[in-house]
């Protein structure tokens, strides 16, 4: 009786043994899988309209199902179930790193589907989508001239850098391609506001104060690290206001083409109203931006007025514009080359606007 107790112990010690290494897979298999509803163990575009169900007859909370708020943003919504639709399809391949690039960026979580979580997209001409930045170009025709429109989401501020001709402040007058190429990661950019031709304050570039002092008779553009662009008419901008919101980029050049409401201006404070090629920073939200630029002085594209200008931003949906140095100076280049037709080729400036992945390690 002895041997057979002792032997049912020694089998239920050896049984126990050869199980141990199965118990972390079968932990494994009873942890909850992402976005699963219907208790399939698989996230499909059933589980996505069960969630979108759930939502509308208010039957999923972030405090019951923490797990299904994918957005991080505390609660249930609607774009976590277009998340869960995404991970379903292939698009998102990583919901929880997913989670932690829209939670931290600076665009609205509505707007996720602007970027791509499934590896980067880049034609060289412009067009590109990473989990961090999304630009789309489209050309069009406006008032018998040709424009060309980079829309831009970044997800980090320090994506939208600028950059001197001569790699330094007050360097030598380089070529926009040139500027581009000397970029990290760079992936578009437009010419600045060539700063050195009048040196002017506040010359502000990523992040870094060069001329502090703030000229009371230019319109002046300024992009804060919170992601917001603002333009301010002349006598409008203070010290004050640069440092208690942290300036990041500031330009001046102008006008500003918009007025608080985001609609077209008539007046403008410039001396360069006539039809011309023209280049301008757009913006439409915090992360969400526009390079534009229009052809001029040739048989095909006469170039526009202010007037015109500050029309077709308000066109396009920017809720703020601010003009940068046009005529030869307007460029947009893309890794592929220039997308405009810049008049005789563009000449050697001191600054560009850039957009890049920002570079790891």
């Amino acid at each position: 009786m002895k041997k057979r107790t002792v032997l049912r112990v020694l089998l239920a010690l050896l049984v126990l043994v050869m199980a141990l290494p199965l118990l972390p897979a079968l932990a494994e298999e009873e942890a909850p899988y992402l976005g699963d509803l219907n208790g399939d163990k698989v996230t499909t575009a059933a589980d996505a309209a069960a969630m979108l169900r759930g939502i509308a007859f208010g039957r999923l909370s972030e405090e019951a199902r923490p797990d299904l708020d994918f957005t991080k943003n505390g609660e249930i919504d609607g774009n976590d179930a277009r998340a869960a639709l995404y991970y379903a399809c292939g698009a998102i391949t990583d919901l929880v790193a997913f989670g932690e690039r829209v939670s931290s960026g600076l665009c609205d979580e509505r707007l996720f589907d602007r970027f791509s979580y499934a590896g980067t997209q880049n034609d060289g001409r412009g067009n590109y989508r990473s989990e961090n930045i999304a630009i789309s170009v489209i050309t069009g025709r406006y008032e018998g001239s040709n424009y060309y429109l980079a829309e831009i989401y970044v997800q980090d501020i320090v994506s939208i850098t600028t950059a001197f001709g001569g790699g330094a402040f007050r360097g030598a007058a380089e070529t926009v391609r040139a500027m581009f190429d000397a970029v990290d990661g760079a992936i578009i950019a437009i010419n600045g506001d060539f700063y050195s031709l009048h040196l002017r304050g506040p010359v502000i570039r990523n992040g870094v104060s060069y001329v502090s002092s703030i000229t009371r008779d230019w319109d002046i553009g300024v992009l804060y690290a919170n992601g917001e662009l603002k333009t301010y008419e002349i006598r409008e901008l203070t010290q004050e206001m640069l440092e208690d919101a942290s300036a990041y980029q500031s330009w001046v050049f102008g006008p500003a083409l918009l007025d608080a409401e985001g609609k077209a201006k008539t007046k403008f404070r410039s001396n360069v109203q006539p039809a011309n090629p023209r280049s301008v920073i757009g913006y439409y939200e915090p992360g969400h931006y526009a390079f534009l630029t229009v052809d001029g002085r040739n048989s095909e594209s006469k170039g526009l007025t202010m007037a015109e200008l500050s029309a077709l931003c308000e066109q396009l949906g920017f809720t703020g514009a601010y003009n940068l140095d046009g005529g030869r100076s307007s460029v947009l280049q893309a890794q592929g080359g220039p997308i405009n037709d810049p008049y005789r080729d563009g000449r050697p400036i001191s600054d560009i606007i850039a957009v890049r992945e920002i570079p790891q390690g």
